[in-house]
């Protein structure tokens, strides 16, 4: 982590291709661990971008399997369940990682601006979800003995965190389903596009082109969908964790904080948040199979 460090710019457009420079040498160390974790590919809708990404654990489960989506981010202008190279281990290393620790992990794509616009994104997760739920007879595999699906978790981070944040506040998962969910974790998430208020957490022009102008940006993330959310929904919060990176973007750890306090103002009660120390932006899911001895 000294070499994050030593990346004094926190704007993700600068640091980007730094710290995938420093990892990619680093996972490719692990390529061959990373790449033992048995993994199939299944199509949830109708696109090339409706395919998911299952990695099923290392060591035959005991009991039941909970299941860990992974809800990658890019801004809504670009992203895929597997990057080009020298990225190409990126999402490969999350799934080998909470595959390592008991989970069957999924990653799913979904459709990116300028293809779609809001909520098209959140609508393919929300699906993807679904899907897994319903399909569940086609994850059987030799390490899974029998698949939990009323342990189900949802992680995001950054575009993909207001992804689930979105689809969470809006309750576009389907009350059968969203019961199964156990716990739901926003990593460096872009909670609002008020940009006079924070500064920029998306590139304006991506913005105005997928919500439809900067003001209904700011009206659709989570921060203002927050406002909005109906009492009888508020307990699906009881679920979230939020986490940040140390040396994410200013306007990622103002906003953060926004949420944070009406999230808790909301709940009457202090809402946990973990700050991944020494991590930037990008380091902060890359890292993840590097803590592991073999």
């Amino acid at each position: 982590m000294d070499k994050i460090a030593e990346l004094k710019e926190r704007d993700i457009s600068k640091i980007i291709f730094p710290t995938i420079g420093h990892f990619a040498p680093l996972l490719e160390e692990k390529r061959s661990l990373i790449l033992s974790t048995a993994r199939r590919t299944f199509k949830y809708g109708s696109t090339d971008r409706h395919k998911l990404d299952v990695y099923y654990p290392a060591e035959p489960a005991a009991g039941k399997t909970p299941i860990l989506f992974f809800v990658y981010g890019g801004g809504y202008a670009t992203g895929s369940r597997t990057l080009p190279a020298p990225a190409d281990l990126a999402y490969a290393n999350v799934g080998a990682y909470f595959s390592r620790k008991g989970f069957i992990t999924i990653i799913p794509d979904y459709r990116l601006s300028p293809e779609v616009t809001y909520p098209a994104p959140t609508e393919d997760v929300r699906d993807a979800i679904v899907w897994i739920t319903e399909n569940s007879h086609s994850l059987v595999h030799e390490n899974v003995v029998d698949i939990d699906l009323d342990s189900l978790f949802i992680m995001g981070h950054s575009a993909g965190a207001l992804n689930v944040a979105t689809m969470v506040l809006l309750s576009l998962l389907p009350e059968n389903v969203e019961s199964k969910v156990k716990g739901i974790i926003l990593i460096s998430c872009p909670y609002t596009c008020d940009m006079e208020r924070v500064g920029p957490t998306f590139d304006p022009e991506v913005a105005t082109q997928f919500f439809g102008s900067l003001d209904k940006a700011k009206e659709n993330t989570p921060l203002s969908l927050l406002q909005g959310i109906p009492k009888d929904k508020v307990s699906i919060f009881d679920r979230v964790l939020l986490a940040e990176s140390e040396r994410d973007p200013e306007p990622f750890l103002r906003t953060g904080e926004l949420f944070q306090d009406a999230l808790s103002t909301l709940m009457d009660k202090k809402v946990p948040k973990i700050i991944a120390a020494g991590h930037n932006h990008i380091s902060i899911t890359f890292a993840l199979i590097l803590t592991t001895s073999s």
